[in-house]
């Protein structure tokens, strides 16, 4: 029987993106046992047995079969709950392409349930923490290849559970000066950016930006710039971060101006949400 694979948008995106393995390593965790993660590469955590919470940078929780890539790194504290076994890596973009695919990803990016919608991940996990153990020639090379496919398999997990925007992801691909902006709005959201000045990023003209903007990603910049801040609050304040401080790191001229774009979003004050009604609950100190 001959398979023909399909052609689609994602495919394409994902056929642009290669990545090397560095400092991967499968190990078990015991129960409330911590783990501290710095660095600002991209990095993935794959749970193969047991369960994670995740604080720091990214603050979630991460069950049996979880995968949580988080793109920009950042320091962070894993936190075993019962006995933990966890495959984890930092990845380095193999190509221009997924330097800037990744630039445009979300600070923390999961596929929940990963290895049981993809069939192939247990398998492939497996492979590399046979490579890694290994003193194989090529062991590195077969376990960066390893991890290209679950990285691929995760980003087709995000998008299928409709977390993840595919038409995003493409932008950096079809528009290089759209994708210059989107990329300084993912680094730093808390600078005061303005359509001219994400105007000069992209090298272009503040009306021809505006429209290709629009064009591109569906929404203008300022409406763009206002859900990734927003985005970047509810993850600060589930972290314990202060009102004040997270309307400083924003970009936003006070707590209050923070406080009415914050109630704008999510429908209430961010003190109330941070309080329960996000329907997200803190892990236990």
């Amino acid at each position: 029987m001959t398979v023909t694979p399909a052609t689609d948008d994602l495919s394409d995106v994902l056929e642009r993106l290669r990545w090397s393995v560095g400092g991967y390593r499968k190990e078990t965790l015991r129960g409330s046992e911590r783990r501290v993660v710095g660095g600002t590469g991209m990095r993935f955590h794959f749970v193969a047995e047991g369960g994670l919470d995740v604080r720091g940078t990214a603050n979630t929780r991460l069950g049996t079969g979880d995968f949580l890539l988080l793109p920009r790194g950042g320091e962070h504290t894993l936190i075993a709950r019962g006995g933990t076994v966890l495959h984890t890596g930092d990845l380095e973009a193999a190509s221009p392409n997924a330097g800037r695919v990744a630039a445009v990803m979300p600070e923390m990016l999961i596929a929940c349930c990963l290895s049981v919608r993809e069939p192939v991940v247990a398998a492939v996990i497996d492979g590399m923490a046979f490579e890694a153990c290994g003193d194989r020639p090529g062991s590195r090379s077969v376990v960066s290849q390893l991890a290209n496919v679950l990285t691929a398999a995760a980003i087709r997990r995000w998008v299928e559970s409709d977390c993840g925007s595919l038409p995003l992801l493409t932008v950096p691909l079809r528009d290089a000066e759209v994708g210059r902006a989107l990329e300084a709005i993912h680094e730093a959201p808390g600078s005061p950016w303005t359509v001219e000045t994400l105007a000069r990023v992209a090298l272009a003209s503040r009306s021809a930006f505006a429209k290709r903007f629009r064009d591109v990603v569906g929404e203008s910049p300022a409406r763009y710039l206002a859900r990734i801040r927003m985005e970047q609050a509810k993850r600060l304040l589930t972290d314990r971060t202060s009102v004040a401080e997270v309307a400083v790191r924003l970009g936003y001229g006070s707590e209050a101006a923070f406080s009415r774009a914050f109630r704008r979003n999510a429908g209430v004050p961010p003190t109330q949400w941070r309080q329960g009604d996000n329907g997200w609950s803190a892990p236990p100190a």
